[in-house]
């Protein structure tokens, strides 16, 4: 069969399919281009709460911290440490919790969780009572701006090396 004039242009645009498959990809070669991400040093740094969501696929609460007034860099020498943000997360009791222990066997996976959400909310200065109060405090947006100060914490997990917020506590 022979070429019309529509099969060159498609060819013109596009070349074999492999390339059109190819086209809107920027080049890149992994090997030349990887940068592991830059880390913080682990220690307290100040922050301020910029986000607060009920993530209700996994049943926590993500807060995020946003760095401020701190100064430096982070491992790579260059990115500012300050602006970067990071999630804490409050992990809400749900339906087994309460049959099933902690790795430590101490007590049930229930309490443990809301052990640590008394806490936090203590060490935060907040009021976290029962979940219609924490989403009704999300909605109207309660804590949003809400100085602290974070430690923040370096972990490995499956091969990757990032920071962790340790630790919150309200200033």
């Amino acid at each position: 069969m022979a070429k019309t004039k529509k099969d060159e242009n498609l060819e013109d645009n596009y070349g074999n399919e492999a390339e059109a498959e190819y086209q809107g990809i920027d080049d890149f070669d992994i090997e030349e281009d990887f940068q592991p991400i830059p880390l913080i040093a682990e220690g307290y740094y100040n922050a301020a709460v910029t986000d607060v969501k009920f993530n209700s696929e996994d049943k926590t609460i993500d807060w995020s911290f946003t760095l401020n007034n701190n100064g430096g860099v982070m491992s790579d020498g260059e990115t500012p440490i300050d602006g970067s943000t990071h999630v804490y997360r409050n992990w809400l009791p749900k339906p087994g919790d309460e049959v099933e222990m902690t790795k430590k066997g101490t007590q049930t996976k229930r309490q443990a969780k809301i052990n640590m959400m008394h806490d936090f909310a203590e060490a935060m200065k907040i009021t976290m009572t029962t979940p219609r109060q924490i989403l009704e405090a999300i909605a109207n947006s309660d804590w949003i701006g809400i100085e602290a100060q974070v430690k923040m914490g370096i972990r490995t997990w499956e091969g990757r090396t990032f920071n962790n917020v340790d630790r919150v506590a309200a200033v």
